[in-house]
């Protein structure tokens, strides 16, 4: 929507297929928090500083040439949703949270709530974009992409459309099985769908099959969440049990510790979500972390003290281990093995003061971080790079952005529109429309 607006300031006429029948859409942006941040700096923070966070956060992983378009061209993204009537206000002290939309939005189940600043956000483009007369069709899944005629012929239900030029957003492919289970783990398909029920990789299924190169594929973005949340809207999206199961001793069903391998929470739901049994796993931890810093949560989210056991899931306790253990219903020798084993390790924060907890987890995965090759000017590209005439992508269609060894996350909403804009400022100038789209 960003970049259909964008077209729309830049003269040009323009239809948007939107998959769901909500107004204002159904993706994962009217369930979002609403932060937008580039990897936890503000958009108008400094382009050097952003460049060098997207390059921390991802380890080096994020395409070069895409660091530098984001780091340049984030800046515009807040004056530019504020022009829209965007609704952005700074939530807590921690950078990130500079400009969340607003009314805040803090866990509220897999539902979109017209009232409160991510589905205003979303709802308002929409109006704007009719009042221009933008042609925008709900309840559009697009089924089918095919080169005709020097451009593209577009399907979805019963009907088509020719179009010069295409920008394809689609959310990624979270909310797919048979893809998750391709391209992340045999059984990610078992994880939690902490998104929206839209994101079934519809706009990269098409994009590969008009020779669009892949990367970055088999990681995800996500949260670790209780158990429970499978079956319950209460648990659904918070509170996390991140900083638990990063700090604390992660066991797998039979009780065993899980060898955690990166220090990142983003991390750790691709490493789990990759396992042949993602809902088997269990956290444990001690007083000390119930009642600090990993307990109480962070960015003015939900926290799991209290709110885990207030909101109905699975918290046990003991005065010891062994009854922790039985709590749980697992070998009391195991679990101690397991616990004095996490002690034992490097670096790790001890599990020693009781009273001791545990909860029951699942990785809970919000959307998928690869996807297709894009350039800076967003334009989809071939495996060696070439661009493909009159395709686009923007959001979680793109990879190469995302991502890392140790989980890699520098945002959503931010990183969307910023490429939204890229993508419409590119299908201006293919069109003629130069001076128009840099002097906008």
């Amino acid at each position: 929507m960003v970049a259909a607006r964008r077209l729309q300031q830049l003269g040009l006429e323009v239809t948007v297929l939107e998959k769901s029948e909500a107004e204002g859409g159904f993706g994962n942006a009217v369930i979002s928090g609403g932060l937008i941040h580039v990897a936890w700096e503000p958009p108008d923070s400094p382009p050097d500083v952003k460049r060098e966070r997207l390059i921390a956060e991802t380890e080096g992983e994020i395409d070069p040439a895409l660091a530098d378009a984001l780091a340049t061209q984030s800046g515009r993204v807040i004056p530019w949703l504020r022009a829209e009537g965007v609704d952005m206000r700074r939530k807590t002290q921690e950078p990130a949270t500079k400009y969340t939309l607003y009314p805040f939005r803090s866990g509220f189940a897999r539902r979109a709530m017209p009232e409160l600043g991510p589905a205003r956000a979303m709802i308002g483009l929409y109006e704007s974009f009719r009042a221009q007369d933008g042609d925008l069709r709900l309840g559009a899944a697009v089924h089918s992409l095919e080169p005709e005629r020097g451009g593209w012929r577009v399907g979805f239900g019963d009907s088509s459309i020719h179009a010069a030029n295409v920008i394809v957003a689609d959310g990624g492919f979270q909310a797919n099985p048979e893809l998750l289970s391709r391209y992340v783990g045999p059984n990610a398909g078992l994880c939690l769908l902490r998104a929206t029920t839209t994101g079934t990789g519809d706009g990269l299924r098409m994009l590969l099959g008009n020779g669009a190169g892949a990367v970055g594929l088999g990681r995800v973005y996500g949260h670790l969440v209780s158990r429970d949340a499978l079956h319950s809207d209460e648990l659904w999206p918070f509170p996390h049990l991140d900083e638990l199961c990063v700090e604390g001793l992660v066991v797998t069903r039979p009780g065993d510790r899980f060898a955690v391998s990166t220090t990142s929470p983003v991390g750790l739901v691709t490493q789990l979500a990759r396992t042949e049994d993602p809902r088997g796993f269990t956290v444990i931890f001690d007083h000390d972390l119930w009642s600090g810093p990993a307990g109480r949560g962070k960015l003015g989210l939900p926290a799991p003290n209290p709110e885990l056991a207030a909101r109905g899931g699975h918290l046990a306790r003991s005065a010891t281990i062994e009854g922790l253990a039985g709590e749980l219903g697992l070998s009391r020798d195991r679990l101690a093995a397991s616990v004095a084993h996490h002690n034992a390790a490097p670096g790790a924060n001890p599990i020693a003061r009781s009273p001791f907890y545990a909860a029951r987890l699942v990785p809970g995965i919000t959307f998928t971080m690869g996807g297709a090759m894009i350039g800076p000017d967003a334009a989809v590209l071939t495996p060696d790079r070439t661009p493909i005439p009159g395709l686009f992508a923007a959001g979680s269609t793109t990879g190469g952005i995302q991502g890392g060894p140790n989980g890699g996350y520098v945002g959503g909403l931010a990183i969307a529109a910023t490429f939204g804009l890229i993508a419409a400022d590119s299908v201006a100038r293919r069109l003629g429309r130069a001076g128009q789209a840099e002097s906008g």
